[in-house]
């Protein structure tokens, strides 16, 4: 399994050291930034699994740079654990509204902060799991329905191509005009064959395409 990636957001270069200390012994791999102002694209070019995240910083605090991540769909399920130093029974009610997935105080003790990490990252993993589950489900569904459109006019045109062919029989065609009506006849028998696959789902696989793009196959073609 590839390394997980943390990404800590703190105006303090001695706090960030320490937890690149504490995480890259854990086998993490870790970024920063030192600057608010700039965290949200510092978080879209480094896609973490995770982010540690600051409250007291100057321009932009914690809990708006949290706002931006939650604002958009390319760092939303991105958890963020709050690491402050601010304990204050409104400023955790904020953050966790905001929609921060922790919040852990300083001093902190080291045992706890990697513990809540693994679980916050194994419910990612969990999230990430049953969101693919479901996109498998829709174009499963969508493969199901396309069959049941298609199979009705492709009947029409194998039933009326079978037709033309009949009538056509005691015409003198050409070698190309026959080429052509085979042509149309295996066409229509590899389209047949295909929704056949449809209609037995233990053959369907969904497979990956191109980055976050699937496609139906069958067991044949895995």
């Amino acid at each position: 399994m590839a390394k997980e990636k943390i990404f800590i957001i703190d105006d303090n270069k001695m706090n960030i050291n320490l937890l690149k200390s504490i995480l890259t012994k854990e086998d993490y791999l870790v970024g920063a930034t030192l600057d608010s102002t700039i965290a949200y694209k510092k978080v879209i070019e480094a896609e973490p699994d995770l982010i540690l995240l600051d409250i007291m910083m100057p321009k932009v605090d914690g809990f708006e740079v949290c706002e931006q991540l939650k604002a958009s769909d390319r760092t939303k399920f991105i958890p963020v654990i709050f690491l402050t130093s601010r304990n204050d029974e409104e400023g955790i009610k904020k953050a966790f509204e905001l929609g921060a997935a922790d919040y852990v105080t300083r001093p902190f003790n080291r045992t706890e902060l990697l513990a809540r990490i693994r679980t916050h990252l194994d419910l990612k993993r969990t999230h990430k799991k049953l969101l693919e589950l479901e996109r498998d489900r829709t174009v499963l569904a969508m493969a199901v329905t396309a069959n049941h459109e298609i199979n009705q006019p492709l009947t029409v045109l194998s039933g009326n191509l079978f037709l033309l062919k009949e009538s056509l029989k005691s015409k003198n065609l050409s070698k190309k005009e026959i080429e052509y009506m085979d042509r149309m006849e295996r066409a229509i028998a590899k389209i047949k064959f295909i929704l056949e696959k449809f209609r037995s789902p233990n053959s369907i696989k969904i497979q990956k395409y191109i980055e976050d793009t699937k496609m139906v196959v069958f067991d044949d073609q895995v």
